[in-house]
């Protein structure tokens, strides 16, 4: 039986020229697959503010009063009132029993016409209403005391009548007087930042875990020098936060910032100082406002808002770099308008002759020391002359500028920009910089994707 023969393939010119289409359709599928997308993003005028939260440390101009001898407390001006200096703030006894005769003296003095602020003692149980829950039980003896604080409010000449009353029937020494050395708002508690100075604020006090309070009542017992009152002599107080070294850099240059507080949003303008004390980083906040309505808040959730930004908005996914020729600004040279800005390049013949040619390179940007030139424009080994003096410069010294691609004329054309806030993916950039975007420009999205001057349509 004969074998059969494999029939070979004829190749002619047609195949030839299918097999080069198609294997040129595969190797442009693969590419097309392989490569990063191409994407453009029309540019858009927008605003950013730039906000760091942060929780702060209240530190305020307050005269401590500490217990004069171990004993009982009563207050006789309620928490959060002001106090007029030499007011009467407290008496303390060593058993309990003063308080007592007091409170008779009190009412004895009700009987005789002092009037009780029922508006006051309506307030505080419509407020303490409003946020009662059955879980927090315990809130019905703050209830308690804030109500006896408000029945024994006293005018001062009624306290000075009833000190006397006690006086003469338990003698001088039975019970002391505290007064207020100063005047302003009472507040009736102790904690780890007594007497502590702003300087003496380190990283582990902004850990809240560690933080201990002592709030007192009147009817409490209290030791020989705890603090058991304070007055705030001034509306003037601080706040620091601490810092990161990226929020360090960010907010050293501004004086003045916008603080506003989470607790109920309110705002108000605060000085601003930052300092770095070894490794750590802080801020220094100065207020004028608001330190009554936080009195009894040392620690203030707060968050700092700078200037807004207002300008172009583009992704900072679309911002690329390039160098650029840096040229002292002493070289820039003027036409004979005296208006044209351009430079005078020296050039030295084969035969020794010396010659200044005037060139027009672009200045794609100008400091007050500084102008940039594009490389590709101005080329390698160029001298400029100085025409105010004999000095040369080489040009070689190259800075990194900051740009996107345009492609507005069918081409990745690269554009300076200025960046002035960031924000997540986006940034803000000046909007009047030379050779830079226009509001409407289309620029590609992702700077990486393409090459300068790489054709796109």
């Amino acid at each position: 039986m004969a074998r059969k023969r494999k029939k070979k393939i004829r190749w002619n010119i047609g195949m030839i020229v299918f097999l080069g289409i198609f294997i040129y359709v595969i190797i442009n599928i693969v590419s097309f697959f392989g490569k990063k997308k191409l994407t453009v993003y029309k540019v858009t005028k927008d605003k950013i503010t730039t906000t760091f939260s942060f929780t702060g440390i209240a530190l305020r101009d307050e005269e401590l009063l500490e217990a004069s001898q171990s004993g009982y407390i009563t207050y006789y001006v309620e928490e959060g009132k002001r106090v007029r200096k030499s007011g009467t703030l407290y008496i303390l006894d060593k058993d309990g029993k003063v308080q007592e005769t007091f409170a008779d003296q009190v009412q004895a003095l009700r009987g005789k016409g002092e009037e009780l602020d029922d508006e006051e003692v309506q307030k505080k149980v419509s407020e303490f209403q409003s946020i009662y829950n059955d879980n927090h039980f315990s809130d019905v003896y703050g209830l308690k005391y804030d109500l006896k604080n408000v029945i024994l409010d006293l005018n001062e000449d009624s306290m000075k009548e009833i000190i006397d009353a006690v006086t003469k029937e338990l003698g001088k020494n039975s019970f002391h007087t505290e007064i207020s050395p100063a005047s302003g708002p009472v507040s009736f508690y102790s904690d780890n930042f007594d007497k502590v100075k702003e300087e003496d604020i380190k990283k582990n006090d902004f850990d809240q875990g560690k933080y201990r309070m002592v709030s007192y009542n009147s009817s409490d017992q209290v030791k020989k020098g705890n603090v058991v009152c304070r007055v705030m002599k001034s509306e003037n107080w601080e706040l620091v936060v601490p810092l990161e070294k990226e929020q360090y850099d960010q907010l050293k240059g501004h004086d003045s910032v916008t603080v506003k507080f989470q607790m109920d949003q309110k705002k108000t303008s605060a000085d601003l100082e930052v300092k770095k004390k070894g490794k750590d980083y802080f801020g220094y906040l100065t207020l004028d406002d608001y330190a009554v309505r936080y009195l009894d808040e040392r620690y203030l959730d707060i968050d700092i808002i700078l200037d807004s930004y207002e300008g172009f908005k583009i992704p900072e996914s679309a911002i690329v770099k390039k160098k650029f020729y840096q040229v002292p600004v002493e070289f820039i040279s003027k036409g004979n308008d005296g208006e044209e800005e351009g430079f005078s390049v020296r050039t030295t013949t084969d035969d020794g002759e010396i010659k200044v040619e005037q060139k027009d390179y672009n200045i794609y940007q100008k400091t007050d020391k500084y102008c940039y030139l594009d490389p590709e424009e101005v080329g390698e080994n160029v001298l400029l002359q100085s025409m105010n003096s004999d000095k040369t410069y080489l040009v070689e010294k190259m800075k990194t500028l900051e740009g996107v691609y345009c492609t507005n004329h069918g081409y990745a054309q690269f554009k300076l920009v200025e960046k002035l806030a960031k924000k997540e993916d986006d940034c803000i950039v000046a909007e009047d910089t030379s050779y830079g975007i226009s509001l409407y420009d289309f620029i590609v999205l992702d700077g990486s994707t393409i090459e300068e001057n790489q054709i796109i349509y």
